[in-house]
Order: structure tokens, then sequence, then C-alpha cells
């Protein structure tokens, strides 16, 4: 990454570790348990993402994986809301048992995620994961005239940083480059930190902290009217 750091204060690298950090990132794409990238993850965020240089951060105190996503083979969920055993998706309604303020989600492409360093970029023909940020989520219901459609539909929200392979609509929250770190998937305290590199040349730093809660996520299509 040619810009972010894992210090919270401050936005650039030394020209030579801005050089070996994008060594890194340009010749260890895929997985790497050994691979720390430089120092990259050592920053004082937890349980929350904050854009570097601002004050203000937003919670992901809680975080699910479903193994099974319908789209992709692993998805996360990492949010400040419940989500409860499944999350589904319907005609705009969501079944949230405590709507979230912001969001975290990644898609894994692989059969299963274990600990290691996995890589973005959005010159990369096949990434290891891709990634969607959200903030100032509100829901409510949605009318038509005097009747209800949806009990719990998602009316506002702020993309912060929006990453997938092959698709980039040329706005500044597209991710550039981007890298995740895991550890102790499978325990009581696994971890998952990562940092972003937008268009606009924003660096993004967040992690959480805990247990992965399963859930499945459930995507409805169909005839809504």
């Amino acid at each position: 990454m040619k810009h972010c750091t894992g210090d919270r204060s401050t936005f650039s690298l030394t020209p030579r570790l801005e050089f070996l950090v994008t060594v890194i990132a340009l010749f260890s794409l895929g997985c790497n348990g050994e691979d720390d990238s430089n120092g990259l993850f050592h920053f004082d965020v937890s349980n929350e993402f904050v854009t570097q240089g601002s004050d203000v951060s937003y919670g992901i105190a809680r975080a699910y994986l479903d193994t099974e996503f319908q789209w992709t083979s692993v998805h996360m969920n990492l949010n400040d809301g419940v989500v409860g055993d499944s999350l589904v998706t319907s005609c705009g309604n969501w079944s949230y048992e405590v709507n979230p303020n912001s969001t975290v989600e990644i898609w894994f492409p692989d059969a299963f995620v274990d600990d290691g360093i996995y890589h973005f970029s959005d010159q990369a023909d096949d990434n290891d994961f891709q990634i969607l940020i959200k903030r100032d989520l509100s829901f409510g219901p949605t009318f038509s005239g005097s009747f209800q459609l949806t009990e719990n539909s998602l009316q506002q929200q702020v993309v912060v940083a929006r990453g997938f392979t092959e698709f980039d609509t040329d706005q500044p929250f597209e991710v550039t480059q981007a890298t995740i770190q895991i550890q102790n998937i499978r325990s009581e305290e696994s971890t998952i930190r990562f940092v972003l590199e937008l268009a606009n040349e924003d660096c993004i730093t967040g992690s959480f902290q805990g247990a992965f809660e399963p859930f499945r996520r459930i995507e409805i299509e169909g005839d809504c009217d």
C-alpha cells in the first residue's frame, strides 16, 4: 500500500518502507500466515473502523460468519447490530433483530477461510476477497399511500469503501488496495484486522476481536408486487 500505515495519526510511510510494502502487495498475493505486511496491522483501532486522520470511529462490535452463503463460499458480516441465526432480505425488508448503524461485509471465494493474510487490488483479475463498508445506516417502514409495504427497509446509508473485482464505478470510495489479517479464526478470541486504501487516497483501518457467530444470510428474489 502506498499511503496507509498502522498508525492512526499519520498517513505516509518512509520511502524505504513504502517500497517494501508495495513489494509485499505485488508479490505476496494470496494467503500467507507468516506475512505481517511490515507492521501494517499495528494500530490501536478495536471493534471499530476509522478513516486515518479522523477522530470519528464506527463500531463493529459483533461478527458473523456464513460458510454457505448463496452467492459466495464464505461471507463475513461485522456490525454493531444483532443479526441472530439468520439474516433474510426480501423485497427490501431486512430481518435484523437490532438494526446496525455500520457494517463491514467481506466475501471470500474459497470454500473456507483460515488464519493468514489476504489481499485485494483493483488491478488484479482475481482477489482473495471483496469488501463493502457502510456507515450511518437507517431503517424503517415503507408505504404506498396508506398501505405498509415493509417493516424494516434500509432507507439511508453512506458507502465508506467498496472493493469488488472487475467492478469499479469510478467513485472516490472504490478500494485500490486492501489487506486483511485473520488470527485464531476458530477460537473465542478471533481477530480480524483490515487496512484499505481508497481511490481518493483515504485510508481505512479497522479490527474486530471476539467470537465469530454462525449465521445464514438469505437473499430472496421474486415477485415483490
